[in-house]
């Protein structure tokens, strides 16, 4: 399937083709690519497990930067060690992603849990398909038992004594679910191995699971284990918000290879720029040359050469050597370092000064405010479109609302504004006018469906008094409540009823 390695000792494989028993495994083929400086496999690692990495980071550590500071480190890291990783025993995924969990929980976890099978959240996944059988196994759990693990998934685990084992077999079983353990290990190595595979043991715990994984099969389920727990990080996902690539990739691959037979040290890099001033004359200047940058020829020239003959070419260098670029000085350079050439250039400045001073103001002035009122009717202009387009949308979902063969069109009840909805199969629309705001107060709409009221969101006044909702959620009967800012969120609306809708009330006019 392969031969000797080119690039040092690493056999070649076939794309996609190492096989871990049952699967493929793509990332160890991008690993093993990235460990012989392919630019592009090492692209491609980061656009596959940056946003896993990131969310990880953010859920463990609270914070999008120390998320990001913690990513760029575990990926700039797992590039240098891809040939590690990629001759591992771990899938190359898990090994990289159980790398970044440690090193996330490393920081002490702080912040706030949040759900890992909230809806608002699924819009910031990954769209993977295994996603669906990670849900699947945490909403089998008990809510209790739920919360626990979507701790533990973002490096919270405050349990000790004896009810530290329960929990831990808790996680295993989660875990066995999500990667089938196999072998016929003990309750107690496999309640460690789920620990460990979340970062969550001690040190007393870890020696104990070494003591517990000196055969192959007990090693396996440690293994497995950890696969499970990288799994979990299909819900926590989360792109950063700015890219990666530049961060990570910097110096990827560019670092510079001496010639062959070259017994000298490599050159060292070069930390300055172009505009950085070079002692000497201006012709001393010139046979200096560009400054050392990383992957650049290296000059053959040595100090001690004289100055004239640097640009000779000599019998003994290497045969066609790639030329070095040089400087490329102005006249207005060496002016501008001479002290006549910075008095003639502050003297100008100064000039300008005074002759931007001895102006009317009143030109300013003018030109002051029409530049404001540019911005004032600019403002206006943006907002009006702004509204004619959302009255439109809403007019449109109305519209398509109304024409659903088991659409209802639901009058309101109310003494603040006059309201009206439309109730179809696959969505609802609600409208309000002369509705008046309530100070420190919010209105909340809910639906009963089956006797079960469920929350659908703030309803947002405008300044007329306006309102225009839409929702691809449906019920069987509305009601508008008024609650405390900015959200009720216990799930149950409050008694200070604002409006109510239901089919039996008289319908509305249906012009929409």
């Amino acid at each position: 399937m392969g031969s000797e390695g080119r690039t040092g000792g690493m056999p070649v494989v076939e794309e996609d083709t190492v096989d871990l028993g049952v699967r493929p495994d793509p990332t160890r083929t991008l690993l093993r690519r990235t460990a012989a400086a392919d630019q592009r496999a090492a692209s491609a690692l980061v656009d596959v497990l940056g946003p896993r990495i990131h969310g990880l980071a953010v859920h463990i550590t609270g914070s999008s930067a120390a998320g990001s500071r913690v990513t760029v480190s575990v990926l700039r890291s797992s590039l240098r060690d891809a040939a590690e990783l990629a001759a591992g025993a771990l899938p190359g995924e898990a090994a990289v992603l159980d790398r970044a969990r440690r090193a996330a929980v490393a920081t002490r976890p702080r912040g706030d849990v949040r759900s890992l099978i909230a809806p608002d959240g699924a819009e910031e996944r990954t769209r993977d398909r295994r996603e669906m059988d990670v849900m699947r196994a945490l909403l089998e759990l008990p809510p209790a038992q739920r919360a626990l693990a979507e701790s533990a998934a973002q490096g919270r685990f405050e349990v000790s004594g004896a009810e530290r084992d329960d929990a831990a077999g808790i996680l295993a079983h989660l875990l066995d679910q999500l990667v089938p353990f196999g072998g016929a290990g003990s309750s107690e190595l496999r309640a460690l191995a789920a620990l460990d595979a979340l970062a969550l043991a001690e040190e007393p715990e870890r020696r104990r699971l070494r003591d517990l994984t000196t055969d192959p099969e007990s090693a396996g389920i440690h293994r497995r284990a950890i696969e499970a727990a990288a799994s979990l990080t299909l819900l926590t996902a989360a792109e950063p918000s700015q890219g990666l690539h530049r961060a990570v990739l910097e110096g990827f691959g560019s670092a510079p290879r001496p010639a062959a037979g070259a017994g000298s040290d490599p050159e060292a890099a070069y930390h300055g720029t172009y505009t950085t001033p070079v002692l000497g004359t201006d012709s001393q200047r010139r046979a200096v040359g560009p400054p050392a940058v990383p992957g650049a020829v290296r000059s053959t020239a040595t100090a001690s050469s004289p100055a004239p003959g640097a640009d000779a070419p000599r019998a003994d260098r290497d045969p066609d050597p790639a030329p070095a670029p040089a400087f490329a000085f102005r006249r207005a350079d060496e002016v501008r370092g001479s002290r006549r050439g910075r008095r003639r250039e502050n003297a100008r400045a100064g000039q300008a000064v005074a002759g931007s001073r001895s102006r009317p103001w009143v030109p300013r002035s003018v030109a002051a405010l029409a530049l404001i009122a540019a911005l004032v009717l600019g403002a206006f202009l943006i907002d009006a479109r702004r509204e004619q387009a959302l009255t439109e949308a809403f007019a449109s979902t109305w519209t398509q609302y109304s024409l659903d063969p088991g659409a209802q069109l639901v009058s309101g009840r109310s003494d603040n504004g006059d309201w009206a909805a439309v109730i179809a199969t696959d969505g609802l629309a609600v409208r309000a006018e002369g509705v008046r705001g309530y100070e420190g107060e919010v209105l909340q709409l809910w639906g009963t469906t089956d006797g079960v009221q469920e929350d659908l969101g703030v309803l947002e006044i405008s300044g007329d008094g306006l309102i225009r909702f839409t929702s691809p959620r449906t019920a069987e009967s509305l009601v508008v409540t008024r609650e405390m800012a900015p959200q009720n969120v216990s799930g149950t609306p409050s008694t200070r009823i604002v409006a109510s809708l239901a089919p039996e009330l008289p319908a509305p006019d249906a012009s929409g």
